[in-house]
């Protein structure tokens, strides 16, 4: 249980800002079932349904010089309790892609319960099934592809990864694709 605590109150205090900014009121609720570990160099380890959830907030008056982004937090939740779980936050922009569908690209962090350091002695036996990540706080990016079913509920295709982008060493990374349903208020 500390293992999940720890890391999520760093994302509340690291992704406070984010939630902070925003001007008004909730914006969307997403959740989704993502398959954890489909690609990337880590593709063959930690690979197990997750379950994730989002918080997208209307975009605050000061982002429009960037072309509105909404502030967004969420979590994903690996069904494996030992695979990595995350918390994240960032920005994500909108775009029509023309009658009821959408595209959406997000940047942000992301704070993990993975593995960080890797000892080639101590970790042999888990370096075939755990993905090494480096550093604690990892850049995220994200992107959906969708559709407006109503004008309140939208269902996407998701993707996203995480990496410390060479910061750290190892820097595996991580990747989660899946599918979400979100309801705009």
């Amino acid at each position: 249980m500390i293992r999940l605590l720890a890391p999520a109150v760093c994302a509340a205090i690291l992704l406070s800002p984010f939630s902070a900014q925003a001007e008004s009121a909730l914006d969307e609720i997403r959740v989704g079932v993502m398959g954890q570990s489909w690609g990337g160099p880590g593709s063959d380890k930690e690979q197990t349904p997750s379950l994730n959830i989002e918080a997208l907030f209307s975009s605050p008056r000061f982002l429009s010089a960037i072309g509105a982004p909404r502030p967004h937090i969420g979590a994903t939740i690996a069904a494996d309790f030992d695979a990595t779980h995350q918390f994240y936050g960032g920005l994500e922009w909108d775009f029509s892609l023309g009658g009821k569908f959408f595209a959406a690209a997000s940047t942000g962090l992301a704070v993990h319960t993975g593995e960080t350091k890797f000892d080639p002695i101590a970790d042999a036996a888990r370096a075939n099934d755990t993905v090494f990540l480096g550093c604690r706080v990892l850049f995220r990016v994200g992107a959906d592809i969708g559709y407006a079913v109503t004008e309140r509920a939208r269902l996407s295709l998701h993707v996203n990864h995480i990496s410390n982008a060479g910061a750290c060493f190892p820097n595996e990374g991580l990747d989660n694709a899946g599918v979400r349903l979100g309801y705009r208020f």
